[in-house]
C-alpha cells in the first residue's frame, strides 16, 4: 500500500492518458512479485517498477496502445532463450501483467478504497478480473473487500464465486490466482505501511527513520526532549511524538502488527517506558544495547525477556559500529521478522526464494504454458 500511496498522490496531477501496470501473475523466477504496480504518466515518466528493470521500457512504450481497447494483459516469458535475449529479460520466470488506463473509473474506484484503507491503517483484498470467456465479467472488473464484506465493486458474476478466496487471503495476508469455470480473478493481498515506533530521538536513530522510511514503513520518533524532535532531524518521520512526564504512551496506538525500539540511551527513560511497551504487545519490540541490561531491565519489570516478540540485543551480525550500520542491522532484523524469514544467507536456502504463487482451481492451467510474445493475452487452458 506504500507503493500505491504515490501513485494516489500523484493522480491529481496525471493526465488521462496515463496508464497503470499491475504484475498479477509470476510463473518461476522474477524480480518483483503479483502485486508489484507503475504507474505511466503520459510524458513517459513512471512510479513503481514492476520488475528489475526489463520490462519497463518496453511496457511504457506500448502501454497506451495496448490499452485502446480497454483494460488488457500481456505475459512476459523470459524461459526461452531467444525470447529473453529480445526482450532484454534476465529473470528465467514468466511474468502476467494487467494494464489500464487510470481514468477508468474502477481504477479510481480502487484508489478510492484503497487510499480510505490506508487511513484507517487497515488491509485490503482487491480481487481483479483477468481473463474471461463470460460476457457478465470484462477483464478489470473488481470487488474490493475490507475484511468483513464487499464494500464495492463488480455487478459481474464473479462475486458470488470468490467469497472464500477473498477471506483467506484477508485472512492468510498472500494474494493468489484463483481460476473459475469462466473467468480467471487475481485476489490480492494489499497491506498497510508497516508502522515502526522509535522510542529516543538520538543522533543514531536518525539513520533508522531515514532507512525506514526508504522501506515505506510510517516511522514515529518519540521522545521526551522537545530539541531532539525538530522536523529537520527527522524530515522523512510520519511522526514526532513528545513522550509526557506520566510516560503513558498509550495515544500513539501501537498494536499487534507493529514495530517498537527502546533507544533512548537512558537506563530509567527505558525502565519507564518499557511496561507500557511491553502491554502494547507490538509484534517486534528491541532493546538497544547488551544483553545483560536487557535481562535486567525486564527482571525489574517483570517481563519475559525470551519472549517470541523480544529482540535484545537488537539487530543482525553483520559487523560495524557506525549508526548507518548499526540502523541497516536492526532494519534488516524487523523486516526478515515480519516476514517471517531466517535472515540467513540466499546462497544457503534450497530451493526456490520465493514461494510459488497460490493457484486455486483448474488444475491443468498449472501445465498450460503461456505464449512468450507479449502481445497476447493470458494463456488459457
Amino acid at each position: 500500500m506504500d507503493e500505491l500511496a504515490a501513485i494516489i498522490e500523484d493522480r491529481g496531477a496525471s493526465d488521462r492518458t496515463a496508464v497503470l501496470a499491475t504484475v498479477v501473475h509470476v510463473r518461476g523466477s522474477a524480480y518483483r512479485r503479483p502485486g508489484a504496480r507503475m504507474l505511466i504518466l503520459g510524458d513517459g515518466r513512471r512510479i513503481g517498477t514492476i520488475s528489475g528493470g526489463c520490462l519497463e521500457s518496453d511496457v511504457i512504450r506500448k502501454a497506451w496502445w495496448w490499452t485502446d481497447g480497454g483494460a488488457s494483459v500481456r505475459v512476459f516469458d523470459n524461459t526461452v532463450e531467444d525470447a529473453a535475449f529480445d526482450l532484454g529479460l534476465g529473470c528465467n520466470g514468466v511474468i502476467t501483467v494487467l494494464l489500464e488506463r487510470a481514468a477508468d473509473s474502477r481504477v479510481q474506484e480502487m484508489l478510492d478504497f484503497l487510499e480510505e484503507r490506508r487511513a484507517q491503517r487497515g488491509g485490503a483484498v482487491v480481487a481483479t478480473v483477468v481473463a474471461t470467456t463470460d460476457d457478465g465479467d470484462a477483464i478489470g472488473d473488481r470487488v474490493l473487500f475490507d475484511g468483513s464484506e464487499i464494500v464495492a465493486g463488480s455487478e459481474g458474476c464473479i462475486a458470488g464465486q470468490i467469497d472464500e478466496a477473498l477471506r483467506a487471503t484477508y485472512d492468510e495476508r498472500k494474494s493468489r490466482l484463483v481460476h473459475l469455470d469462466d473467468a480467471d480473478v487475481f485476489v490480492e493481498w494489499v497491506a498497510s505501511p508497516q508502522r515502526l515506533f522509535l522510542f529516543g530521538g538520538g543522533h543514531d536513530a536518525i539513520p533508522l527513520a531515514n532507512v525506514a522510511a526508504m522501506m515505506g514503513w510510517s516511522v514515529t520518533v518519540a521522545d521526551t526532549r522537545a530539541a531532539h524532535l525538530r522536523p529537520e532531524r527527522f524530515p522523512e518521520a510520519d511522526r514526532l511524538f513528545q513522550i509526557p512526564a506520566s510516560d503513558d504512551v498509550s495515544a500513539l496506538g501501537i498494536g499487534p502488527e507493529d514495530a517498537a525500539i527502546l533507544m533512548t540511551h537512558s537506563y530509567p527513560q527505558d525502565l519507564a517506558l518499557l511496561p507500557h511497551l511491553l502491554a502494547a504487545q507490538p509484534r517486534y519490540l528491541g532493546l538497544l544495547g547488551p544483553r545483560m541490561r536487557a535481562e535486567r531491565l525486564f527482571e525489574e519489570v517483570g517481563g519475559d525477556v525470551s519472549a517470541g516478540n523480544v529482540h535484545a540485543p537488537i539487530g543482525l551480525d553483520i559487523g560495524g559500529d557506525r549508526p548507518e550500520s548499526i540502523a541497516l542491522s536492526i532494519a534488516a532484523e524487523i523486516q526478515a521478522v515480519l516476514q517471517d524469514h531466517s535472515a540467513a544467507p540466499l546462497r544457503h536456502r534450497e530451493g526456490a526464494i520465493h514461494a510459488p504463487a497460490i493457484e486455486l482451481g483448474r488444475a491443468d492451467v498449472r501445465r498450460t504454458e503461456p505464449t512468450i510474445h507479449p502481445e497476447c493475452g493470458l494463456a488459457r487452458a
